[in-house]
């Protein structure tokens, strides 16, 4: 859920704010308005103008940092990272408020990093400048919808995978404790006591139950592959909590034994469900992590559960996964349940919209400004169209697309793709219109003339967007 603080924010291998050294000190233009284009004219000889529809210019987001080091080298490291990170760009890049549930694309223009002797044994300051020319926010989930052509015969079906979806690295070993604990470790002692329960898990058919045996702080690290110094580990780790008993709770970085960090949680999950936690640290100078936890403070007797370790490095935390969702492009790199797990195959982190009949899709923009879709066409199909029927407008290509051909429409840049690189703009039909999704639901209607050839052939559309404001 998006929430009203800043928060962590993300740009290329660096995060700002709770839980890195980069402490976010001030931001603006997030959101403002960006300065409006406006087309007025005076009305000659009458009070008043003529005025034309409003078009915003570029968002600019200055952002003021404080940067916390132990060391006055380690300072240096820090204000060299930083420099490193924003340099001059050639195109915009994501940066990704990940506590507000929103995303822009921008340069950094700007970068300011002063010398202050007075305070330069372990403290600076920054500021940045972020030019976005493109001034919509965007949420961090991209969402997909897809369908067949309108058939009276044919269902709805999905491919199993989807273009688009990076991959990653789960980097602790025994996420789920499917098999065993032996590579987890208890935190703070002999507080509390650890089971396998395959009843209540969040993923699987184990997680790992923590019953207190006393009043105090407790809980469980999980081991990862090493990380070195620079590196930033995302966190995200599932947990079911009772209505009472917990009073705080805290991810913490670890080598071995020795805690390098704590995060501790700005509010408490919802009790009595599974509830995602997440946090992220950049590795200091010097410092080695191989072990991610989490703990609570309770009263005695309290019982809460925790499963699905992730930690990611250097990239945005993505959905949950391990090695055992074959399904979901993930495998193991080593022995099950006991090595790190990686998603090669693209696509599953997607939300799919509903059912609906063959040949319609429902896409819903929770923004406040239309979102511009992007639309892959998967053959066989003739001349296939896409009608918007909530707004009565829509685009027909002139084309055939044999099984295993596409056609990728990028309704923003109105880019028409053939296989994703070979441009065929010439294919829209004159008098088409480029589909908006407008805020709320949108019901997109697909349809074509089917090819020659046996029964089964579906030809798909697939629509991917994100939710998009001003």
């Amino acid at each position: 859920m998006a929430q009203q603080r800043i928060g962590r924010i993300q740009w290329g291998g660096l995060t700002f704010g709770p839980g890195s050294r980069y402490h976010v000190t001030a931001i603006e233009g997030l959101d403002d308005m960006p300065d409006i284009r406006a087309d007025d004219m005076e009305r000659p000889g009458q009070h008043g103008d003529y005025t034309g529809p409003d078009r915003t210019g570029p968002r600019i987001i200055p952002i003021g940092l404080g940067l916390r080091a132990d060391s006055p080298d380690e300072l240096r490291d820090l204000t060299l990272t930083l420099r490193a990170a924003t340099q001059p760009q050639d195109r915009p890049e994501p940066m990704l408020f990940l506590d507000q549930d929103t995303l822009v694309y921008g340069k950094i223009r700007r970068r300011s990093i002063p010398y202050d002797a007075e305070y330069l044994w372990c403290t600076g300051s920054a500021a940045l400048e972020l030019y976005c020319a493109d001034p919509y926010l965007y949420g961090l989930e991209e969402r997909s919808a897809s369908t067949t052509a309108y058939s009276p015969a044919a269902g709805r079906t999905y491919p199993l995978t989807y273009a688009g979806v990076a991959p990653a690295t789960n980097l602790v070993l025994n996420p789920s404790s499917e098999v065993d604990v032996i590579t987890d470790q208890q935190m703070y002692g002999p507080s509390i006591t650890r089971v396998r329960v395959t009843s209540d898990a969040r993923y699987g058919d184990a997680c790992v139950q923590h019953t207190h045996t006393a009043a105090s702080s407790a809980g469980t690290t999980w081991t990862i592959s090493p990380q070195t110094a620079g590196t930033v580990v995302q966190v995200g780790i599932w947990v079911k909590i009772p209505a009472a008993g917990i009073t705080s709770g805290q991810i913490t970085w670890r080598s071995g034994t020795t805690t390098l960090n704590n995060y501790v949680l700005p509010s408490l999950p919802a009790p009595g469900e599974w509830v995602r936690i997440t946090g992220s640290y950049t590795i200091g100078a010097g410092q080695t992590c191989d072990r991610v936890g989490l703990a609570f403070n309770s009263a005695i007797n309290t019982v809460w559960w925790a499963d699905a370790a992730m930690a990611v490095a250097g990239m945005a935390l993505p959905e949950y996964g391990d090695g055992s969702m074959t399904g979901y492009g993930w495998s193991w790199t080593g022995t099950p349940n006991d090595s790190t797990s990686v998603r090669t195959l693209t696509g599953t982190d997607r939300t799919y919209g509903s059912a609906g009949q063959s040949g319609r899709i429902t896409a819903v923009n929770a923004g406040s400004s239309p979102a511009y879709p992007v639309l892959r066409l998967d053959g066989p199909i003739a001349n296939p169209s896409i009608e918007q029927v909530n707004t009565g407008g829509g685009i027909t290509i002139d084309a055939t697309l044999a099984e295993g051909e596409y056609l990728l429409i990028n309704t923003r840049t109105r880019a028409v793709l053939y296989m994703g690189s070979s441009p065929r703009r010439s294919w829209v039909r004159a008098g088409s219109t480029w589909p908006l999704l407008q805020p709320g639901h949108n019901e997109l209607a697909y349809r074509g003339t089917a090819l020659p050839g046996p029964p089964g052939q579906l030809s798909l559309l697939t629509v991917t967007w994100r939710d998009t404001s001003l």
